[in-house]
């Protein structure tokens, strides 16, 4: 496995917390927190909300989708990560959970889902440059309008 050699496994382990850090990031609106996640260019897919370019404008959706939440909790899993040099793929299973405010606060929609990641190698670290997140199924309303 590729995983043996010590600096694949050292990529493998920072990949993967950088993946982390934006679930904890977000569900603790730490929007600051995203530049250890995102390439200052970087590009995400939310298919079925669009497509959002450059760290600022990432950070500025979800937040605004987000804080129209009560809490949140993003779990993630079977976290598959293939590093070639300074680049690397990485893909995850999403479960996120979302409650209500106001008129939808006993409320909770659930979204299951899966996100396909380019990362780069930065002087930084481990950023990811392009993110798709492919929903498959939620449940639930809580009003969301962005």
């Amino acid at each position: 496995m590729a995983t043996k050699e010590p600096q694949n496994f050292a990529d493998h382990l920072e990949i993967q917390q950088v993946i982390n850090l934006y679930a904890s990031s977000i569900d603790k609106r730490q929007w600051s927190a995203l530049e250890g996640v995102f390439t200052e260019d970087a590009v995400a897919n939310f298919i079925g909300i669009g497509e959002f370019e450059g760290r600022e404008a990432i950070a500025g959706l979800i937040s605004s989708v987000l804080m129209q939440c009560s809490v949140t909790q993003h779990l993630l899993g079977n976290i598959n990560i293939e590093v070639s040099g300074d680049t690397a793929k990485a893909t995850c299973y999403l479960s996120a959970l979302h409650v209500g405010i106001g008129d939808y606060a006993a409320e909770m929609l659930t979204v299951w889902g899966e996100y396909s990641d380019e990362l780069v190698r930065t002087a930084d670290g481990w950023r990811i440059a392009h993110r798709t997140l492919n929903s498959q199924h939620a449940t639930g309303d809580i009003g969301l309008n962005g």
